[in-house]
């Protein structure tokens, strides 16, 4: 088995208007996780869930006035090839069930989201050496986000909903991604950082440009015909406020960061994972949203 990489590549999805403009699913954002052996294609599917509440205001959030319950569930279609040995392809296609209760009424949007697809470079790569005690990855690569999500879905009184619900954006993004991999023995280091440029869709809504990282230590076991990829870090995601036709909207916007555990099983051509995320530090929609704690679990075939 050759050396397992971890490249974490936040792609956050964030969807145009209703009467309340505080939401939580435009800070949360969607990843791609721990991703197999790093030389080698893959397909697979993974099965995520957010929560969060929010106010118009920080003080009612916290005295629990007007509170909105909202829970968004994602199934992606990722995949990773290699058309040249120094060229890796990431993709990722997500299918959102998102459900919103305000005032005790529920609103609920599913669809088809926003495509994205990043290239990675492998500057370089040691990590099959047997002459070195220390082993180190590195990528540089970028990417788009394609609105082939819907963005405009109104509910049955004719109103448009909430931008963080609908399952696109509505505009074409940009992304500059790099991840670093460091490896002594069985316990390694991966770090890594994503930018995402984003552009106005055809309503003059632009969602905040964004800026994420993470940094996860993991400790490769090898037992029998399993191997176990245990690992522990942290995740971080700041987002700017989004403009509508310019303006600032208020309530969008922050800075969330959570603690991050995970395990990974690898076994023959298949592996499977599972995520589970604390927020440690937020401060998000000017005080208005808090975040939930977040899990995520994965198959991949890998071949």
């Amino acid at each position: 088995m050759r050396t397992l990489f971890i490249a974490v590549a936040l792609l956050a999805f964030m969807p145009s208007m209703s009467a309340c403009d505080v939401c939580g699913c435009s800070i949360g954002g969607n990843y791609f996780g721990i991703l197999p052996q790093f030389h080698r294609h893959f397909i697979g599917l993974r099965w995520s869930e957010q929560q969060f509440n929010s106010s118009h205001t920080r003080a009612a959030l916290q005295a629990g006035d007007d509170v909105t319950d909202e829970h968004f569930r994602t199934i992606d279609l990722l995949a990773r090839f290699y058309p040249w040995q120094r060229v890796q392809i990431l993709a990722l296609a997500p299918y959102h069930d998102f459900q919103r209760t305000e005032h005790g009424l529920p609103i609920h949007t599913q669809g088809i989201g926003d495509v994205s697809v990043l290239a990675n470079y492998i500057v370089f790569d040691s990590g099959d050496s047997l002459h070195r005690s220390w082993r180190h990855t590195l990528t540089l690569g970028g990417g788009l986000k394609l609105p082939t999500g819907k963005h405009t879905l109104y509910n049955t009184e004719g109103e448009l909903i909430h931008p963080n619900m609908q399952p696109g954006t509505g505009s074409t993004d940009f992304m500059i991604s790099a991840a670093y991999t460091l490896r002594r023995g069985a316990w390694g280091l991966s770090t890594d950082g994503i930018a995402r440029l984003n552009t106005a869709n055809s309503d003059e809504y632009r969602f905040g440009n964004r800026l994420s990282g993470s940094a996860k230590i993991f400790y490769w076991n090898k037992i029998g015909r399993f191997t176990l990829l245990p690992n522990l870090g942290v995740f971080s995601d700041y987002a700017q406020p989004n403009r509508d036709k310019g303006e600032m909207v208020d309530n969008t916007g922050g800075l969330v960061t959570l603690a991050t555990s995970g395990l990974e099983v690898y076994t023959g051509r298949f592996s499977i994972g599972f995520t589970y995320q604390i927020p440690v530090y937020e401060n998000l929609g000017d005080g208005a949203i808090d975040a939930r704690n977040r899990w995520m679990a994965t198959i991949n075939y890998i071949f």
